[in-house]
């Protein structure tokens, strides 16, 4: 099942719009190969003020929290077996954070664990 929640008719952001399309297609792509038959992918778009931020919200296989801070490293796989049964090349992440850095974004992630889904938050400057 995937959800979109947004309140935004329109949200103009400082980003080049195919850069952000390439993460965004890596983030969901991400969540839908993770996550399992049955299971949920959110999408939500919110405002603080200075910046939007888009978060991809799945009820996957999860992040154990040892892992959390090297997901973003060339080629990282949390589960080498299970990565190479899904396919990838194990450089989307890191692409996708280098890009959000570009345009003076950010691109975090958070997870309670293994089988309790990960949520991948972009945020990039309002215009």
């Amino acid at each position: 099942k995937l959800t979109f929640d947004s309140s935004y008719a329109r949200l103009d952001v400082h980003a080049d719009s195919d850069r952000t399309t390439q993460i965004l297609i890596n983030l969901i792509g991400n969540a839908i190969r993770y996550t399992p038959d049955g299971g949920e992918i959110a999408i939500e778009i919110q405002t603080n003020g200075r910046y939007a931020t888009i978060e991809v919200q799945d009820t996957g296989i999860g992040i154990p929290a040892d892992s959390l801070p090297y997901v973003f490293e060339r080629f990282y796989r949390v589960d080498a077996s299970r990565a190479r049964k899904s396919g990838g090349s194990g450089i989307g992440l890191t692409i996708s954070r280098h890009l959000a850095w570009a345009m003076a974004g950010e691109l975090t992630v958070t997870s309670d664990g293994l089988d309790k889904g990960s949520t991948f938050t972009l945020t990039l400057p309002l215009a």
